[in-house]
């Protein structure tokens, strides 16, 4: 009786395997995914690709590494999930054009796959938001200054009312 659930679970174990190994060699070699990664706080998700590079004039918002992945044959690669900049979207860079109102710092979250990463919540500049940074052509009315507040996840950081 022991031995027939034994060689059951063993079976269905072995089931599982194969369906889930189906699934990944179903897709040819070097397709992307076009979902996106889950949102890091309440900016709106953007939709992109992963890459091994980040084209210029994007940014992105999740990393993925792997040892002799798609990346990198030979050792550690990371591949990048890239999006376009846009008002809104939690992103892993600032481009240029953009500012940022928000702050979020994980450990091997989605911006560095093996330590401490920051994420923006990017904006597009314009008079009477706070910035955390003050853009080409702008200036600034206000200051805000908050230890581990939205301009900086570790230390003091300062927001700008922007004006412009």
């Amino acid at each position: 009786m022991k031995r027939s659930r034994i060689r059951t679970a063993v079976a269905a174990a072995a089931g599982v395997a194969a369906l889930a190994l189906g699934a990944l060699t179903a897709s040819p070699a070097g397709a992307t995914t076009s979902v996106a990664p889950a949102a890091l706080g309440s900016g709106v998700e953007a939709s992109g690709f992963w890459a091994c590079t980040v084209p210029a004039g994007k940014t992105y918002s999740n990393t993925d590494r792997r040892f002799r992945g798609s990346c990198n044959p030979s050792g550690w690669g990371t591949s990048y999930y890239v999006v376009d900049p846009a008002d809104g979207i939690w992103a892993c860079t600032v481009p240029s054009g953009y500012t940022y109102t928000n702050t979020d710092r994980r450990d091997r979250g989605a911006c560095n796959p093996s330590g401490w990463g920051t994420a923006y919540l990017l904006a597009v500049p314009r008079t009477g938001i706070w910035a955390c940074t003050i853009p080409p052509g702008f200036s600034y009315t206000d200051t805000d200054r908050r230890y581990r507040g939205n301009c900086n996840p570790t230390d003091w950081g300062t927001a700008y009312r922007l004006v412009g």
